[in-house]
């Protein structure tokens, strides 16, 4: 599961640069067509890659959630559960130990 879960999102990361790849040319056309400047092709540049980075983000985030909402139904524990419950088995024997010493 972990694996298809990486490889759509390599798959999302590689349509992102093929369409700012296709973005970039379609601009490069319309410049030399004379339908917008440099200036212009420049600034639309920077908005299409600031826009297509919190997009990124979100989808990141929501892919994030999803995956961690499908860990927790399928009962998986997560590192942080493992080492929390791991620290308070450690106290828990520390404070056994203190109250019943044995020879071991």
């Amino acid at each position: 599961m972990i694996e298809l879960f990486k490889k759509t999102m390599l798959a999302g990361v590689g349509l992102a640069v093929v369409t700012k790849d296709k973005v970039l040319e379609s601009l490069d056309e319309l410049v030399e067509r004379g339908k917008l400047t440099r200036e212009e092709a420049a600034e639309m540049t920077d908005k299409i890659v600031a826009e297509g980075k919190v997009e990124t983000e979100k989808a990141r985030s929501e892919a994030s959630k999803l995956f961690n909402e499908m860990l927790h139904r399928a009962n998986v524990v997560t590192q942080g559960q493992y080492d929390t419950l791991a620290a308070r088995v450690t106290a828990l024997e520390g404070r056994l130990h203190k109250e019943f010493p044995n020879e071991d």
